[in-house]
């Protein structure tokens, strides 16, 4: 009987064709897009952008992604007899490739916060595989302690003098509408900032905000470009609070991007934490909580 733990996340592009396919897919999620007009966005929306978006990506060399869950999934794989295996919502490998080589399953969506444009997405992706074995999907981990304690050891590593700086965690953003619309993840992030604000020491100052948004609508607040002008010559600490694994979202966005605005605005230091990506302890923890899930749900 074949088991396997599947990793899921949104994917990357490592290439001008793969962020087309990432493009495409992404505007053509109904999570992403409810109207029907996603159909005609999508192919239109990835066509035009792919070439400029990609000028931008360069900058980094592509996604990391790919790497670093690969790493991952090898030293998840120390801690179980599981085939550990990975698949991406918008960028090859779909999960429909690989989920039926296997009898039993547990999907492991790599968001600590439900959303609909995250979690629920997975569950879309999951039945649209039509997968007859047994599943087990893991929830959302944001509360779990030992997940906290591995972000707040991934914190305190990075930085000494923590009353000399301003932590802000940044979490990506997604339109106000949702929210209004029975998302949760609005309310998740926000419990995960005050459980982390319990476990760290005394910062200057610890607080939220949203990056990534796009389009004309509102979107969560405060916005990260926003946040920043508060700290013009004093210290500032950026953790990517709702990404697993560094992508362009942080590499670029984050340490590239956000980092001009911060020489812009006068920050005297401005520092961006990695995600936990590979991290031993976050393997284990993986491998645990996929099991439990498992376990309470036989």
């Amino acid at each position: 009987m074949k088991k396997a733990i599947i990793l899921h996340n949104m994917g990357g592009a490592r290439s001008p064709e793969e962020l087309k396919e990432f493009l495409f897919n992404m505007f053509k999620d109904k999570r992403i897009i409810s109207s029907p007009i996603r159909h005609i966005l999508a192919p239109l929306i990835s066509n035009l952008r792919y070439k400029k978006v990609w000028e931008n990506y360069k900058l980094i060399g592509g996604s990391r992604i790919y790497d670093l869950t690969e790493k991952l999934s090898k030293k998840m794989k120390k801690y179980t007899d599981y085939d550990i295996v990975y698949a991406m919502r918008y960028t090859k490998p779909f999960l429909n490739e690989i989920i039926h080589k296997y009898d039993e399953v547990i999907l492991l969506p790599l968001y600590p916060h439900y959303s609909f444009t995250t979690y629920e997405s997975a569950i879309d992706d999951l039945k649209s595989t039509n997968y007859k074995g047994k599943v087990t999907i893991t929830e959302p981990f944001y509360k779990d302690s030992r997940f906290n304690e591995i972000i707040k050891e991934n914190i305190l590593k990075e930085i000494e003098n923590h009353k000399e700086w301003n932590l802000i965690f940044s979490a990506h953003g997604i339109p106000k509408k949702l929210v209004e619309k029975g998302d949760r993840y609005y309310s998740h992030v926000q419990q995960h900032v005050e459980i982390l604000k319990n476990l760290l020491p005394e910062f200057k100052s610890i607080n939220l905000a949203f990056q990534s948004r796009f389009g004309p609508g509102e979107w969560l607040q405060p916005y990260l470009d926003e946040e920043l002008k508060k700290y013009k010559k004093e210290n500032v600490v950026i953790y990517p609070l709702s990404f697993m694994i560094d992508n362009s979202e942080t590499d670029l966005e984050l340490k590239i991007e956000y980092k001009h605005l911060a020489d812009e605005i006068g920050i005297k230091n401005y520092k961006v934490i990695s995600a936990l990506n590979d991290n031993k302890k976050v393997a284990k923890f993986l491998v645990e909580l996929a099991h439990e899930s498992s376990n309470s749900k036989s």
